[in-house]
């Protein structure tokens, strides 16, 4: 079942856009679910205190699954040079490196989950 993706945010962190699912393109490819659950606006959410916005999204041809995931850190509103950009083809490896950069960013516990 694919589902929206279950990401503890932290208490400083807003979440601006938040439609990161479960599907995985790389092991359970699927034509329509790739139109469905990819796009280059997965998820989008804010550090004020850092001026960092961290930005998810999927980038590619959805017929033939040639695409990889892009994961971006824009300090202060720079979106033509990004601080850091990294991409993975996996849903679940692009999932546990938003949290490390989640964790980096916030200065305060986490403290609650967005569904």
């Amino acid at each position: 079942m694919i589902e929206l993706q279950k990401i503890d945010f932290p208490s400083d962190c807003t979440v601006i856009h938040h439609e990161f699912y479960t599907y995985d393109p790389l092991n359970t490819f699927n034509e329509k679910h790739s139109l469905e659950f990819l796009d280059e606006d997965l998820l989008q959410c804010t550090f004020e205190e850092d001026n960092m916005t961290i930005d998810l999204g999927w980038y590619g041809n959805t017929s033939t699954n040639k695409g990889e995931f892009k994961l971006q850190m824009i300090k202060d509103e720079n979106w033509e040079i990004p601080f850091e950009t990294i991409h993975s083809k996996s849903v679940d490896e692009i999932k546990s490196i938003l949290i490390k950069v989640l964790h980096y960013y916030t200065s305060t516990e986490i403290t609650e989950a967005f569904e």
